[in-house]
This record gives C-alpha cells, sequence and structure tokens, in this order.
C-alpha cells in the first residue's frame, strides 16, 4: 500500500545508521535485458502469478518516490544516493536494495489484501473506484513516454494495479475493526502493512508466496524508470 511504502522508505532516512557510499547497486541491470522479461511471472500469491510488467507499477511507485529523498541529498549525481549504504545493525543494506524489497513486499501484501477482499465479497463504491482512477490519472500524468516503455506499463494496467490496490487497501483496513488486531502494541495501520506484526504473523503465513529470485536478482531500483541516462 503507498502509505506503507513511503514509510519504509523513510525508515532508511530517519535510521540511526552510518552511510556509507558505495559502487555495488547498479550494476546489474546494465547487463540484463529488463524488456525481454516483461510478462515472466515475478511473484506469485497462492498459484497467481504477478508480471514483471504488472510488478513495473511498483517499481515506478517505489523509483519515484526514493528519486525525491536522492535529489536532496545529491541534487547532481542522485545515483549517489542509490548506491549509498546503511549500516543499521541486521539490516544494514544498500539502498537500493532496500527499495526493491519494500516494492517486493508490497506487491505481495497488496495481492494477498487484494485476494481476500474479493473471496470475502468486497467491492468498491463508486467513489472509492473515482478515487482509485483519479490515483491513476495522476501517476500516468506523471510519467513521460520512455518512463512509461522501460516498466512496461500501460495507461491500462496502472488503472487495473490503483484500483486493485484500492480494494487491497479497503480490506486491510476492515481487519483493524473486525479482527483482534488491538491485541498487538502499536499503531493498527502499520500493524497491518507488509512490515506490521500483525500481517506478518497472522496473515502472510495463511498464504503460499513464491518469488522469482533468479529474475529478481538481476533488477536493481534506482535506473529503471530514473536516471535512464
Amino acid at each position: 500500500m503507498k502509505a506503507s511504502i513511503k514509510k519504509a522508505i523513510i525508515a532508511i532516512i530517519i535510521a540511526n545508521s552510518i552511510l556509507i557510499a558505495g559502487a555495488v547497486c547498479g550494476w546489474v541491470l546494465g547487463r540484463f535485458d529488463y524488456s525481454g522479461h516483461l510478462d515472466d511471472a515475478v511473484i506469485a500469491v497462492d498459484g497467481e502469478s504477478i508480471t514483471l510488467r504488472e510488478f513495473g507499477y511498483y517499481i515506478f511507485e517505489v523509483e519515484a518516490f526514493v528519486q525525491k529523498q536522492a535529489l536532496l541529498y545529491d541534487p547532481d549525481n542522485p545515483k549517489h544516493w542509490w548506491n549509498t549504504h546503511f549500516s543499521a545493525g541486521m539490516d544494514s543494506q544498500f539502498v537500493c536494495d532496500y527499495a526493491k524489497k519494500v516494492a517486493i513486499n508490497s506487491c505481495i501484501a497488496d495481492e494477498i489484501y487484494y485476494r481476500e477482499a474479493v473471496r470475502n465479497g468486497f467491492t468498491l463504491s463508486g467513489d472509492e473506484e473515482k478515487s482509485a482512477m483519479d490515483q491513476a490519472e495522476d501517476i500516468i500524468g506523471s510519467m513521460d513516454l520512455p518512463q512509461m516503455n522501460a516498466a512496461g506499463l500501460s495507461d491500462e494496467i496502472i488503472a487495473d494495479m490503483c484500483k486493485k490496490q484500492s480494494l487491497a487497501s479497503k480490506y486491510a483496513q476492515s481487519l483493524i475493526t473486525n479482527e483482534d488486531v488491538s491485541a498487538y502494541p502499536g499503531d493498527p495501520y502499520e500493524l497491518v502493512n507488509w512490515d506490521g506484526a500483525y500481517y506478518l504473523e497472522k496473515v502472510l503465513p495463511g498464504h503460499e508466496t513464491w518469488t522469482n529470485d533468479d529474475l529478481l536478482d538481476q533488477i536493481t531500483l534506482g535506473k529503471i524508470t530514473v536516471n535512464m541516462q
């Protein structure tokens, strides 16, 4: 969900970490034919596959947000931020790698919540669907043609993904009032996010998930829909 993506990325910035400039992140993509794999499955939830083309929605969403931070960090060379390593104990990693982790897990969580919403008869109201379409128009308006082509996206795919994400969010929020989320400490909205305790302990274990690690390992965020030159 969009809010959880932003919170996760912001955590990189506000964490008590030691930043070390690195040049490891970003070398893989130059040797990888991204466009040749757009229709390959990269993630599956309960046997239903998500293609790299669909996952491109999350790639753009995460890249667009992190790029804003990268430009604040180094306006002349935003790649510097993407290639920065932050040290925070067991979570030490490059920004580009953490961004990919956020994209993958956000996609999985949305897909789980979307499928649960459909299974339980959830639908979007007219206002909710309009809001999703407005969001889709905003995203489409923020992308240029090279970005759209690079991610393998289209207006239709973005609209469909926004509606799916909206329905997933509606179901996730219903858990806050209908399930015993109150037994967990912390903000209930954060508890049902992809990195929230309730989601990790009660929701995720009930679903079979798969990631195409051979393909995902060859993808580096920070130069797919941003820093393209």
